[in-house]
């Protein structure tokens, strides 16, 4: 019976110890909830009062990109009518006209690549109207852009424009220059093309004279044997060519060295020399090119031709040049 009452009474002991443990644990869990309760609220009504400003700068956004738009119409306007209106003048410097027809087409490309951006600025990517954060916060960083970009575009086509003008201006005032001047120039144009044609006619008078007029052209296959020289006409024989002509006399001319050209064509078209190999075009290859010092005095000239190769029967010819002019030709034949 003791036992019994002596467990009774432990019992009852821990139960009147829980209790106050229990209520203190309910009373924080209660705290721990109303400031919970109360911090969310706080943050509802922050998150709603932020998504009304951010609705508020959405329409502001709109609001300002359709003033830019309207700025970068105006501007472009502008300037199209300034480029315009110089296009306009029928004494345009043509250059000038070029210029101002690529710079039309480039102010176009900048009006639909601004817009462009202008457009991105004003979207929300349907973040601010329904009231979230979203992914559009950069819109009004392309607005900004857009704005620096018309500034841009104005102030520079603008001093392009300047620019331009003030190259016209030097054109149109250099063509009154010479339109002021043209009636003093008709006056020495009778004289100039008086004296024009009396410089030509010396000068077709003097270039007659300086060229050399030669005479008695003779082609001679020449066969030397025991130091003497015989002529034949027989290829397998001829060891040279000799080539003798007269430069005529001219009271025209100084003296001066003069370049003699020797071109000693063979049977079947080819020009026989030792550049051959070296050079492409047939009427630059010669045959002898020799000085000789021209006093206006008749002389007497001999050349020779000498090859390593046997001579080919047939029918040579020999063209005689000096300065690009064939002097004189012959021809001759070995069998």
């Amino acid at each position: 019976m003791d036992d019994n009452r002596e467990y009774e009474t432990d019992s009852g002991t821990r139960g009147n110890k829980a209790l106050p443990l229990f209520i203190l644990l309910f009373l924080a869990s209660l705290a721990l909830n109303l400031f919970l309760f109360f911090k969310y609220a706080k943050n509802g009504a922050e998150i709603k009062e932020k998504n009304i400003e951010l609705s508020e700068l959405y329409k502001a956004a709109n609001l300002r990109a359709d003033s830019l738009q309207a700025e970068l119409d105006f501007t472009l306007a502008q300037l199209q009518d300034k480029i315009n209106e110089n296009l306009a003048q029928e004494d345009l410097k043509e250059e000038i006209r070029q210029q101002l027809e690529t710079k039309k087409a480039a102010l176009s490309s900048a009006h639909r690549r601004i817009s462009k951006l202008i457009a991105s600025g004003s979207s929300s990517e349907g973040s601010y109207a329904g009231g979230t954060s979203g992914s559009g916060s950069g819109f009004p960083k392309n607005l900004a852009q857009a704005k620096n970009q018309i500034s841009s575009l104005r102030q520079t086509n603008e001093e392009y424009l300047q620019k331009i003008e003030e190259v016209q201006d030097q054109y149109l005032s250099a063509q009154q220059d010479a339109d002021k001047y043209q009636e003093e120039a008709k006056t020495y144009r009778i004289i100039n093309d008086s004296l024009v044609e009396v410089t030509s006619t010396l000068n077709k008078k003097l270039e007659i004279a300086s060229i050399m007029r030669v005479a008695g052209l003779k082609i001679s296959p020449i066969r030397e044997k025991n130091g003497k020289q015989e002529i034949t006409e027989k290829a397998s024989k001829t060891d040279r060519i000799k080539i003798n002509f007269s430069v005529l006399e001219s009271d025209l001319t100084e003296k001066e060295k003069k370049e003699m050209v020797i071109r000693i064509i063979a049977p079947g078209g080819v020009v026989l020399s030792k550049d051959n190999n070296k050079l492409q075009d047939i009427d630059e290859v010669t045959s002898l090119r020799e000085t000789i010092t021209y006093d206006g005095s008749e002389k007497g000239i001999t050349f020779y031709y000498d090859q390593k190769a046997e001579y080919k029967k047939g029918s040579y010819k020999v063209e005689l040049l000096s300065n690009g002019k064939i002097l004189d030709r012959k021809s001759f034949s070995l069998r």
